[in-house]
């Protein structure tokens, strides 16, 4: 594949140029002009639809009208970005998630699979009984995304997408996994089917390339083990919402057959420790502070090797 700005061929799985004069990114979007340009308020404008069944209503925040909670779900036009501690069960979760959207809709899930393999999954899916399994489609991506991923949704038009992980797909390229964030927002409106996108933590808890992530995605949380033990109760914090409330928290156990929402009592009882903190407004500024810094720092450097490559030629 060769830069579509100036023909220099791309990196495997790279979208961003790696010519020096060009460093463009390689991506098109998809939305036709006439969508691009609309009135508020027009004659055919409706509100955004929410999917709103079983777990699915628990997960993803609620949605306001006049000062009340009038309803959760997932907005068909979002994409989410989900991070959490490894074993937390985020793909029990999300499996869950898609088995829900196969029944009530009779479509396809497409759910890329980059962390584990198809069997592994496989074993999961007949665990948890999942009634509508055949209705989720694995796209085998361990080795690398074989196939252009618009493509694919064009041609299966999935009620759900599910990408795990966009970490393990960008590796250590914030930049990158922003566009392929940017790129799946673009396919979520034209289908009309909303995106789940996995992501891993830093040592610290919270979502890697958190700051420049959030922007490219409508909502972000955090899947976690609410204590030490891997058989506490399991938290779910959303802490930004474009469609609904945030911060909200809701509360879940982890059984053989998957995960259950329970009240936030419960959960506490449950616990065999102390709950773990969520990180505070305070810390989270001062991180976006010094990811800010970092950039520019970035910035300033790719300049100095543009200039010197330019004047080396």
């Amino acid at each position: 594949m060769n830069c579509i700005h100036c023909g220099k061929p791309l990196l495997d799985g790279k979208y961003r140029c790696v010519n020096p004069k060009c460093r463009m990114w390689n991506i098109a979007s998809t939305v036709s002009m006439d969508d691009s340009i609309v009135p508020l308020g027009g004659k055919d404008t409706k509100p955004v639809e929410r999917v709103k069944i079983g777990i699915a209503d628990k997960c993803f925040g609620g949605a306001m009208e006049k000062g009340a909670v009038i309803g959760k779900g997932i907005a068909k036009l979002a994409v989410v970005l989900m991070g959490g501690d490894p074993g937390a069960g985020k793909t029990t979760l999300c499996l869950q998630i898609s088995n829900e959207f196969a029944r009530t809709f009779k479509r396809k899930v497409l759910y890329i699979a980059n962390e584990q393999h198809y069997t592994e999954l496989n074993d999961t899916a007949m665990r948890l009984d999942l009634a509508d399994k055949e209705l989720i489609y694995i796209v085998k991506a361990m080795g690398g995304v074989q196939h252009d991923i618009g493509a694919m949704l064009l041609q299966y038009k999935p009620c759900l997408t599910i990408l795990d992980s966009v970490t393990k797909w960008s590796g250590e390229d914030v930049n990158e996994a922003v566009t392929i964030c940017q790129r799946l927002k673009d396919y979520t409106v034209r289908l009309n089917s909303p995106t789940i996108v996995i992501n891993q933590v830093t040592k610290s808890g919270d979502h890697s390339g958190l700051n420049k992530m959030q922007h490219a995605v409508d909502a972000t949380m955090l899947f976690e083990i609410l204590g030490e033990n891997p058989q506490d109760p399991r938290r779910l914090h959303v802490r930004k919402n474009r469609h609904g409330l945030a911060p909200i928290s809701e509360y879940f156990e982890m059984t053989e057959l998957g995960v259950f929402e329970i009240s936030e009592d419960d959960a506490m009882v449950r616990l065999s420790g102390p709950p773990k903190p969520l990180p505070s407004l305070k810390a989270d500024k001062e991180k976006g502070e010094d990811e800010s810094e970092s950039d520019e720092e970035e910035g300033s450097d790719e300049d100095e090797e543009d200039d010197e490559s330019e004047s080396q030629d």
